[in-house]
């Protein structure tokens, strides 16, 4: 089936790549702030889309729901406990993945790992 590319597509797409990890809420909060007109039930629809059409990555994190990524490949993600920041950890998916299929003869069909603790800039305030 041949998806249109419409100019509300367009303005959901570029604010979801601008902003970093973003839930739907962030994104229809940023998108309504030059497009009023555009609805919260059309950012969350076109958002869901993106994410089945491998456009955007959505990935449920720990204790904070679904965000959606711009990074497609198997990554982890750090996420800091003092100021929530979120982080793309650049790490080969694909062997742990490998590893669980091994030893519980199960099929990986997805995976999502984050580690948690306090990034360097909240690291660098508690010195000071």
């Amino acid at each position: 089936m041949l998806r249109r590319n419409t100019k509300q597509k367009q303005i959901v797409f570029e604010t979801a790549l601008r902003l970093d990890h973003p839930t739907a809420t962030e994104v229809y909060e940023e998108v309504h702030k030059d497009h009023p007109t555009l609805g919260r039930a059309t950012v969350f629809r076109v958002l869901k889309s993106f994410a089945a059409e491998g456009k955007l990555r959505k990935v449920i994190l720990f204790d904070s729901g679904e965000i959606y990524d711009k990074t497609l490949d198997g990554h982890c993600h750090f996420r800091c406990t003092k100021c929530g920041k979120i982080v793309d950890v650049k790490v080969s998916m694909a062997e742990a993945e490998r590893k669980v299929m091994e030893e519980t003869g199960s099929a990986v069909v997805s995976s999502a790992v984050e580690f948690f603790g306090v990034c360097r800039e909240c690291k660098g305030k508690e010195i000071s």
